[in-house]
């Protein structure tokens, strides 16, 4: 007879949960009965974090928590963000859009893109609006990568750049929870849904939340993923001590420090080959992506107060390697925070328009929003989705070319479920390339690019 699971336990089976933490924040039942344990703990086949369960027993109550890798209810979450659905529901709440960055020349390079969060950080401790910031924290070693509370600007160095492999961001959220600082919270779409979930499970976090700053997210990759990568230059990721995934003239290539001493610079998508390309896209945004990450609506953060993300424009790559950022203001006080660092000279701002913002974000915001066809294909393959509501005015409006886009996304789950079908990895990430769009000029373009294999 097979062991009832916890419902944590049951997210994690169905491939749901993300490794966020938030659950270790279980709470006893109202019935005032003890809630279980949840800690994080390394699962060697899923390759990242995962929720284990103690002090429970079947038939108990589960305790109450938050998981939004199990739930995304977008029409709830803006109601209770701005008391109504959006007006935009491609771009989200929007009260401005702006392109922006920081003005410090060093914070500014320091950043994955323009440097605007820790600029927007370090105005609110220098006025003493927040006494924290809850963020995911860089240290020397990868491994080490966590959420934690940092309480100084200083301290904001250790917050740079973008990282791409899973990190235990729910370390801290213990501290948060039992702290007394006013804090800014910064996070990933997800982390941000999250936190709003969980300030309604203890309120008192909600009197001490300042401000929310959301990042664009392309999804969370594991760490087998980036050794595929890496391995292509002679590397392995578990010699890696610390990677910088955005460093140089932005969008960055990778950094490496490995643990006998030496550094490596290896390039991303800028100055590498169209096949080298291929492999970073089957690394980092293929078949080691998690796969809740794969079927998901929110790519730029809907529900914080600011939303941060590159823009990935022709007319901002094409500026000496300058770090930018779009910023878009989803809440009147999330405005009237950017204003404060405008007007006092910490971030710069240029005019961006909506429809440059749609497209700088390419056509993952577009098969993002209509998700209704991965959770169609998904059950179609025989694969458990998460349960997800969308806008209404998106609702029903999943066109043909985004049930091709889910079906070749998501057979990148599938296809390393059988080791036979592990070799069609590149073949798969080729035909993506060259056929999805089924423009017949692009298709004999991008064959051509492959042939040639410059870089660019």
């Amino acid at each position: 007879m097979t062991r009832a699971r916890h419902p944590l336990e049951q997210i994690v089976a169905d491939r749901q949960c993300m490794g966020c933490g938030f659950c270790t924040l279980i709470k006893a039942s109202a019935s005032g009965d003890n809630a279980p344990t949840v800690t994080m703990a390394y699962d060697e086949k899923l390759d990242h974090a995962v929720p284990r369960i103690s002090g429970w027993t079947p038939g108990e109550d589960a305790g109450a928590f938050v998981c939004p890798g199990a739930e995304m209810d977008m029409p709830t979450q803006a109601r209770n963000a701005y008391g109504h659905e959006p007006e935009d529901p491609m771009l989200g709440e929007i009260v401005s859009l702006r392109a922006a960055y920081a003005a410090d020349t060093e914070t500014r390079d320091a950043s994955a893109s323009g440097g605007v969060v820790p600029a927007v950080l370090a105005r609110l401790f220098q006025t003493g609006v927040i006494d924290a910031a809850y963020t995911l924290r860089d240290t020397d070693k990868v491994a080490e990568t966590r959420g934690a509370l940092v309480h100084t600007a200083a301290q904001l160095k250790t917050i740079h750049g973008s990282v791409y492999h899973p990190a235990n961001f729910g370390s801290g959220l213990q501290d948060l929870v039992g702290g007394t600082e006013r804090f800014a919270f910064v996070g990933l779409p997800c982390e941000i849904a999250a936190l709003q979930s969980l300030k309604s499970l203890y309120p008192a976090i909600a009197k001490r939340h300042v401000l929310s700053i959301g990042l664009f997210c392309g999804g969370i990759n594991s760490h087998r993923g980036i050794d595929y990568y890496l391995s292509r230059f002679g590397v392995r990721w578990s010699d890696v001590d610390a990677v910088d995934y955005r460093s140089g003239p932005w969008p960055g290539g990778i950094k490496l420090a490995t643990r006998d001493g030496s550094e490596r610079r290896i390039p991303r998508i800028a100055h590498n080959t169209r096949w080298k390309i291929l492999r970073y896209v089957i690394a980092f945004q293929g078949y080691w992506m998690l796969p809740r990450c794969r079927i998901c609506p929110d790519q730029i953060s809907d529900f914080a107060d600011i939303a941060v993300g590159d823009p990935h424009l022709p007319r901002f790559r094409a500026r000496n390697g300058d770090g930018f950022s779009v910023v878009i203001s989803r809440t009147p006080h999330g405005e009237a925070v950017l204003k404060d660092a405008i007007a006092a000279g910490q971030v710069i701002e240029e005019p961006i328009t909506r429809d440059e913002v749609i497209r700088s974000q390419g056509t993952t915001l577009d098969n993002r929003r209509h998700v209704e066809a991965y959770v169609a294909v998904a059950r179609l393959l025989g694969l458990t989705p998460p349960r997800i509501t969308v806008y209404a005015a998106l609702r029903g409006r999943a066109a043909w070319r985004h049930y091709r886009y889910a079906f070749v996304d998501l057979m990148k789950l599938v296809l390393p479920q059988n080791r036979f079908l592990r070799a069609l990895y590149l073949p798969w990430q080729i035909f993506e390339y060259v056929f999805i769009t089924f423009a017949p000029n692009l298709i004999g373009r991008r064959i051509a690019n492959l042939l040639r294999n410059r870089a660019g």
